[in-house]
């Protein structure tokens, strides 16, 4: 693997990163499915790229730019969100950005089937979009 090749993947991953952007506009009981679904295809495109996928997030000697880069562009996918009601407003987006992209990073590392990445995409959903906290009755 040479940084040529790693390169390449992360100019795809950033690519299809910015595919990704939440509509402002869109409906309420659809916001989770928007982002369980930006979860879900960076998680398949993570698996299906393996060492490449560690080496340029993780290990590669500018894996911290690249995190550093995604988070950017998620920040930037939630922005029009944030300020069009879809996301809370008392965290700022730069933050949001950022939780979105590490909890992406720590499911990337465990290898996971596609059902397996399925759910697991559904539980960071839940916790971007609702939190930790207990229900309330």
């Amino acid at each position: 693997m040479n940084n040529e090749t790693i390169d390449v993947f992360r100019q795809q991953l950033f690519t299809l990163a910015r595919t990704l952007k939440i509509d402002p506009l869109v409906p309420e009981n659809q916001v989770s499915d928007r982002v369980a679904l930006s979860f879900r295809k960076l998680l398949n495109f993570l698996a299906q790229h393996g060492e490449i996928s560690l080496a340029g997030l993780l290990a590669y000697p500018a894996a911290a730019e690249a995190q550093a880069t995604l988070a950017e562009i998620m920040q930037e996918n939630l922005a029009d969100a944030q300020q069009g009601g879809v996301f809370r407003q008392d965290i700022p987006v730069i933050l949001l950005g950022k939780f979105f992209t590490g909890m992406l990073l720590q499911l990337a590392q465990t290898p996971a089937e596609p059902a397996l990445r399925h759910q697991q995409s559904l539980a960071a959903t839940r916790l971007f979009c609702e939190g930790a906290g207990l229900q309330p009755d």
